[in-house]
């Protein structure tokens, strides 16, 4: 027992006595370095007192110093290989964004330079990992406002790319999420990207370069209603800033919540639906999981979902919607089901399946629907009859002013 004691106290002491080592081999590498930049920069400024050769010499090792040094800037800016203890990249666990705004600034060219083409601003958001396999870059995410906003100070894109956010992809990007087997279940993983990503869109919308009208154009709802993970801040954050783009049809003629109930997890269709309650809780809000796909089969997301996560999984999630957003405690407003009812019976871009739905929430409803309807017929024929009555006895049931009598001065009328 007392050697196995001294066995890991000599390991415990081997290993703080080559990090000692290890940090005073940094500490002189540094000062070394300091050393030698201000032997550089002496030599820089007393370069014309050198013979002409020297003199060309430094030039041109100047020049190549340049050239190497916006190389590598270039570099680190569209590095994005992932290879464990391989990467080169941007990481802003270890740069600060006013180190490379400093350095950028140098060699702002090095944004407009194509890295088989493609921009730095264009491979920012993702990654790669040796086995090919694409996910996202958190690591570099957060610079990408910083590097729209150099950008368009220096003018380097035209005015309708808004310093290169417009070029293709970039936006997509921005709505991904990682479904490599790796991380596919690392539910921490996923909260951390979509939170690094989340802040990238609201700097974005700050700096007044990310538009209300991009959600819609360029389709970013769908974008995260096709990924495997539900990006949920992010989802939030579209929803709230424009909720009209959970009732656009895209090319296909397709909804986001068509996308969602074939794509994404339960949990992501049940957010949209929940959402489209919230906003439109009346009647359209229901209907868009029944609305059937157009320039398609005439599906629906209800019926999709059913056939993918089980029919009574899918009527136990619109249930517990309903109870959430239809609460006595909640601020929605209620839904007419009457109105719902008639719009899914007429509109013959929703299933009736969501007839069939609400009549089997509310099995009442058609009663109150024959009931209201007799007493408006019935009433109907009876102001018909009174009229009637009352035109055949020479009466009109119009009420008629009283003819104003003015009395003359000797008591007679006028």
């Amino acid at each position: 027992m007392d050697d196995d004691n001294i066995d890991i106290e000599d390991v415990q002491q081997a290993q703080a006595q080559a990090a000692q080592d290890e940090q005073q081999q940094q500490q002189q590498q540094q000062q070394q370095a300091v050393v030698l930049l201000k032997k550089m920069i002496l030599v820089l400024e007393q370069k014309e007192t050198f013979p002409f050769q020297t003199r060309n010499k430094t030039d041109e090792l100047v020049a190549n110093f340049l050239e190497n040094l916006e190389d590598d800037i270039h570099d680190m800016l569209c590095d994005n290989y992932t290879e464990a203890g391989n990467y080169r990249g941007l990481d802003s666990d270890r740069d600060t964004e006013a180190e490379v705004e400093a350095i950028v600034r140098f060699f702002p060219a090095v944004l407009t330079r194509s890295e088989e083409d493609e921009y730095p601003i264009q491979i920012l958001a993702v990654a790669h990992n040796e086995d090919g396999d694409w996910q996202c870059n958190v690591k570099a995410v957060s610079f990408i406002p910083l590097l729209l906003r150099l950008a368009i100070e220096f003018g380097l894109f035209e005015e309708d790319e808004r310093g290169g956010l417009l070029c293709e992809d970039v936006l997509h990007h921005l709505m991904d999420s990682d479904n490599t087997e790796l991380e596919l279940h690392n539910q921490e993983h996923h909260e951390s990207v979509d939170t690094k990503y989340l802040q990238v869109l609201i700097q974005l919308r700050r700096l007044g370069v990310l538009k209300k009208e991009d959600i819609q154009r360029y389709g970013l709802l769908y974008r995260l209603c096709i990924e495997d993970h539900f990006a949920e801040k992010r989802f939030r954050f579209i929803v709230e800033w424009d909720p009209s783009a959970l009732t656009q049809t895209n090319e296909n003629g397709w909804l986001p919540i068509h996308y969602a109930s074939e794509e994404s997890s339960i949990r992501g269709l049940e957010l949209v639906f929940e959402y489209g309650i919230r906003y439109f809780p009346k009647k359209k809000g229901i209907s868009l999981l029944f609305k059937k796909k157009k320039n398609h089969d005439g599906s629906t997301s209800f019926q999709y979902a059913c056939m993918k996560f089980g029919e009574k999984q899918m009527i136990k999630m619109i249930e517990d919607t309903f109870i959430r957003c239809y609460s006595s405690l909640d601020d929605t407003p209620p839904l007419n089901v009457v109105e719902a009812l008639m719009t899914a019976a007429i509109d013959e871009d929703i299933h009736l399946d969501c007839v069939y739905f609400l009549l089997r929430r509310q099995p009442d409803i058609l009663q109150k629907l024959l009931s209201s309807a007799s007493s408006t017929m019935i009433a109907t024929s009876a102001a018909d009859m009174v009229e009637f009555n009352s035109n055949n006895n020479g009466i009109s049931p119009k009420k008629r002013k009283r003819k104003d009598t003015n009395i003359g001065d000797d008591g007679g009328t006028i």
